[in-house]
């Protein structure tokens, strides 16, 4: 596949339609891809050209102007065209020594014509060769993308795509594993390939590597690295590459890329798939923790893998559900979790927790446990699920919100169905909150556990119902104003700021407050008591 698909400016003045042509400057740029032919005889028309293209020209358009023949020559470099063909004649008795100083200094072919030529029949051999060389190449490409189809369905898969892959384009290629270490073909030395290996990893940590789409970057002189990102619902998984030696990118070889990054992604969901098949018995056991069938403290921990060392695995424990559009998934047959679980645990592993999960109706059940001790694990978790948020966007639609709950750590593992319950409490206030965990619910975990309804609701009316009748009655916003003013600490420029109104407007309220709650609603106690009762009322408003 690696045959000659580019046609260069070396293999065309070899036709015999350049019998009579001779390279006067920048020879170094023969070996340039030729992607069409052009005539272009001012520098004027050159924002015509996509760049690849072999021009032809009489002439005509700057003849033996200084400034207009130096403005068309570069131009033509500017606009990316690989070189120039100049018929000798009238217009131009002979190339100016300007010109091939220019040429030769940017390495772009200068070639003349000693003797009168049809540039329509130059157009029209060149353009015949190049299709058919596209077609050709394009035939091929299909062979070698059903040689990749029947590759995906035998074991070994990833080693023999590779293997594929570097039969075809010749150079060394790999595949990297997000946490895992490179894949090569053909093996190299150990001391190059150690190198490579390390190359790569600082490639990876430095955000060389792209995770939308294929790139190209530098390793060393005359080396490329040329890539594409193998993804899953929106998650990389790893790169695919090929080692450039000498060697510019073409377009086929782009297209040979994506094809094997197509296949090697299939293989890996299989993978995936199949892992999750397997973990029936963790299921199983992930059941009688949800249940809080097992009180035993050294049992569970035997059961998930454990080991007794000083420093116990701390855990998190998470719920997530998606709401889709304004029908919940719980209205839908299928949980929109089932092909997920495996970029789910992906994910969580890259940041460091080794993941059980279990599905339930229309929730995903996730018990998060450190593979080591993190320095900052509610970061990790954190950015875990912010990445999960836009995998799930990706995957099920904008219309689509993922929402979930985190309870706080531990590594009393009797007491993880107790942190489910954590979890639970926030997702079922999660529109309310700013933040997912547990830790954070400040006031309404004293909310959610009023037992009585009418208490909340006589805690409510005693504090704010003056003002919420106000409101009902006039229109008005004491109580949005009263909300704003605590939050800001009781600064009243910051309180008119985030209102949108005059400091006078503001004044005016807080007197109407005062009249009808009472001059003292600022002191300490009684602030507390009107911040809480706010809470209240907009929960208790929201559930309605």
């Amino acid at each position: 596949m690696t045959g000659n698909w580019n046609l260069t400016i070396a293999e065309v003045i070899q036709r015999p339609v350049f019998a009579h042509a001779e390279v006067v400057a920048g020879e170094r740029g023969l070996t340039h891809p030729i992607r069409w032919v052009h005539i272009l005889e001012a520098a004027a028309n050159a924002h015509f050209l996509n760049g690849g293209e072999l021009i032809l020209s009489t002439g005509v358009g700057f003849g033996e102007d200084t400034d207009k023949r130096l403005d068309y020559l570069h131009e033509l470099i500017n606009r990316k065209a690989v070189g120039l063909c100049i018929e000798l004649g009238s217009y131009v008795p002979q190339i100016p020594s300007d010109m091939l100083e220019v040429a030769e200094q940017n390495q772009f072919p200068l070639i003349v014509f000693h003797q009168p030529v049809r540039f329509v029949d130059i157009t029209l051999d060149l353009h015949e060769l190049i299709v058919s060389r596209q077609t050709e190449a394009l035939r091929k490409l299909e062979a070698y993308s059903r040689d990749l189809q029947q590759l995906t369905l035998q074991a070994q898969g990833i080693p023999k795509l590779l293997n594929h892959l570097q039969a075809h384009v010749h150079e060394t290629v790999f595949f990297m594993p997000v946490e895992e270490a490179p894949i090569y073909a053909p093996e190299r030395p150990k001391a190059a390939q150690e190198q490579l290996t390390e190359q790569l990893a600082t490639a990876l940590s430095s955000d060389k590597f792209s995770n939308k789409e294929h790139g190209l970057f530098d390793i060393a002189d005359n080396e490329q690295i040329m890539y594409q990102p193998i993804q899953l619902m929106g998650h990389v998984l790893g790169y695919l590459g090929i080692l450039l030696y000498k060697r510019e990118p073409e377009e086929f070889l782009h297209l040979t890329l994506d094809y094997t990054a197509t296949a090697m992604a299939q293989i890996l969901m299989r993978k995936m798939f199949a892992e999750e098949r397997s973990l029936d018995s963790q299921n199983r056991l992930f059941d009688d923790l949800l249940a809080d069938r097992y009180k035993q403290e050294e049992q569970i921990r035997g059961l998930l893998g454990i080991r007794p060392t000083k420093k116990i695995a701390t855990y998190y424990t998470a719920m997530m559900e998606v709401s889709w559009g304004k029908m919940r998934f719980d209205a839908v047959a299928e949980s929109p979790f089932h092909d997920m679980t495996g970029v789910i645990r992906s994910v969580l592993l890259r940041k460091g927790f080794r993941s059980l999960l279990r599905i339930k109706g229309h929730r995903l059940y996730l018990l998060l446990i450190e593979k080591q001790s993190l320095e900052e694990p509610r970061e990790q978790v954190a950015d875990a699920f912010k990445e999960l948020e836009g995998i799930c966007s990706q995957a099920l639609g904008r219309d689509d919100v993922l929402v979930y709950g985190i309870s706080r750590p531990s590594d009393r593992y009797a007491d993880v169905y107790r942190h489910f319950q954590e979890a639970e409490q926030v997702l079922s206030i999660r529109t309310e909150l700013s933040s997912p965990f547990f830790d954070d619910l400040g006031v309404y975990r004293l909310l959610m556990h009023v037992q009585s309804g009418q208490a909340l609701q006589s805690f409510i009316t005693d504090y704010l119902g003056p003002l919420i009748r106000h409101d009902q009655e006039y229109n008005s916003q004491l109580l949005q104003t009263l909300r704003v003013l605590l939050d800001h600490n009781a600064s009243k420029q910051e309180t008119a700021e985030a209102l949108f109104i005059h400091r006078q407007t503001l004044y005016h309220r807080l007197d109407k407050i005062r009249s009808l709650i009472g001059d003292h609603f600022l002191e300490p106690h009684q602030r507390i008591c009107l911040e809480v009762a706010l809470r209240a009322y907009e929960w208790v408003e929201k559930k309605r």
